[in-house]
């Protein structure tokens, strides 16, 4: 009985352990593409626009109907806030992120999804879909 039990042990283990080798970690989902009215706008519309509203020194303007614009135009010190295809490099990225600059909004970060959602969409080309 204990040679049955040893025997089925090691059949187990070696069993569970050639299993495992070849499992991959399935890909997680890709982000459904980003549309900037849809999606874009309307997170500046619920977490931004309270301020950066076109009032003065609250660039930039996130208004609907100004805000693409504002975000792509060079700024007064001839800098963009969204650099097409390069999220690590845009400043509307950084910000919300927090590195280098004080974290938007100022009342709370946002959740990483949506961060996701603004890096996806910019790398994606930032377009005014």
């Amino acid at each position: 009985m204990k040679k049955i039990f040893q025997f089925l042990s090691i059949l187990s283990l070696s069993l569970l352990a050639s299993s495992c080798y070849k499992d991959v970690l399935p890909e997680p989902p890709a982000l459904a593409a980003v549309s900037y009215k849809k999606d874009v706008q309307n997170l500046f519309n619920k977490n931004c626009v309270g301020c950066h509203k076109g009032a003065t020194n609250t660039d930039p303007n996130l208004t609907i109907g100004n805000s693409y614009t504002s975000l792509t135009a060079l700024t007064d010190e001839g800098e963009v806030f969204v650099v097409p295809n390069n999220a690590s490099q845009s400043i509307l990225f950084r910000v919300l992120k927090g590195d280098g600059f004080a974290q938007m909004p100022p009342n709370g970060a946002l959740s990483q999804s949506k961060i996701k959602m603004i890096e996806k969409w910019i790398n994606d080309g930032a377009l005014n879909n």
